[in-house]
């Protein structure tokens, strides 16, 4: 579902100081898009916890592992684009767990990254908005009718969805729907952050749409491989 673009930007207004930073592993939180979290490491659930107690605003960057021996790798030195988040629906599980969604506001850049005694980071955040180009190269209300019709013949099971329909033919801008669609899809975290690193919408738009038709393109040759999509209520 597109959340409400006043009320994102009301949340937005209040973000200052450093942020609490949720690594996520093989994960990655795009704007607009909505997912489930159970978290059971101590240090993540301090980090919601101590979220709560001021905005309910986090920055969710994807934990980066050395592929040779698994060791998350530090990001300190590189200025890294992250989801800033809303914690939603938390909820205390017995075990000691928290049970959770987080609903993606926009990208932003970690320029600072502190050093404390916290298990986890705090991050001051610089938001980026979504770059239009004066001059685009591409007719932007013709690509939105094509990442729809792309994306509607891969998920099939959304095309008659009234919530889809609703959603996605209301007047919503490029970039929303680019984030929008790809936060429904089980994309790679390499993928999926190369759209989150993207502020331009109209290239952006160009990843995704080559995306959906390479996908489309290997269902016309192997219609027996099925393909999965997150529900789309739940984005």
């Amino acid at each position: 579902m597109v959340p409400d673009t006043a009320v994102i930007e009301q949340q937005l207004k209040t973000i200052s100081g450093m942020v609490p930073v949720l690594k996520l592993e093989g994960c990655v939180l795009l704007p607009h898009a909505v997912i489930p979290l159970r978290l059971t490491d101590p240090a993540d659930c301090q980090l919601i916890d101590e979220a709560l107690e001021a905005r309910g605003i986090i920055a969710v960057d994807l934990k980066q592992r050395c592929a040779a021996t698994g060791a998350e790798l530090s990001m300190e030195s590189e200025i890294r684009t992250v989801c800033v988040a809303s914690v939603l629906t938390p909820y205390q599980l017995q075990a000691g767990g928290r049970s959770l969604l987080l609903q993606g506001l926009c990208r932003a850049q970690m320029v600072v990254l502190q050093k404390s005694g916290l298990p986890y980071q705090k991050a001051l955040l610089d938001l980026k908005a979504d770059y239009y180009a004066d001059q685009p190269v591409i007719h932007r209300e013709h690509r939105q009718l094509e990442l729809l019709e792309h994306y509607s013949r891969i998920y099939m099971n959304h095309a008659s969805n009234p919530l889809y329909y609703n959603q996605l033919h209301r007047e919503i801008r490029l970039g929303t729907l680019c984030d929008t669609l790809a936060g429904t899809i089980r994309l790679e975290p390499a993928l999926s952050q190369m759209l989150l690193n993207e502020p331009d919408v109209d290239l952006r738009s160009d990843l995704l749409l080559s995306f959906l038709k390479n996908k489309h393109r290997e269902l016309q040759q192997n219609p027996a491989a099925g393909v999965g999509a997150t529900e789309f209520s739940c984005n």
